[in-house]
């Protein structure tokens, strides 16, 4: 499946729609070869109560970005939460989410790790 496949989905849990994806958060494995990658790992889904435009990196808070830019993704995307690939039952025409997930904050820094 290709990430932007994923991307604007319905999440659900029991039948019960709680937004949608918005971003997807990646841990990239080992040293990047020359001409190539490091092996990325799916570790969580960013799920927002409104699809399409997404972070675009600016959830960073490490990070400069134009203000106004922050401001306006900031306020479209809040209540977004990080839910972790471990809560994620199946992936189909909506992503189902496993009863009792846990709601993480989606405003990771740089570096950071995401949730065990």
């Amino acid at each position: 499946m290709l990430l932007g496949e994923l991307l604007s989905r319905p999440v659900e849990c029991e039948g019960r729609r709680v937004g949608f994806v918005v971003d997807v958060r990646l841990v990239l494995h080992g040293e990047a070869e020359p001409g190539g990658l490091a092996r990325p790992e799916v570790v969580g889904v960013v799920v927002g109560r409104r699809r399409g435009l997404g972070f675009l990196g600016y959830e960073r808070t490490d990070m400069t970005r134009p203000v106004l830019v922050h401001r306006y993704l900031a306020w479209r995307q809040r209540g977004s939460f990080l839910v972790d690939v471990s809560d994620v039952l199946e992936v189909g025409d909506s992503v189902a989410l496993r009863p009792g997930f846990q709601r993480w904050s989606s405003r990771l820094r740089t570096g950071q790790a995401p949730p065990p």
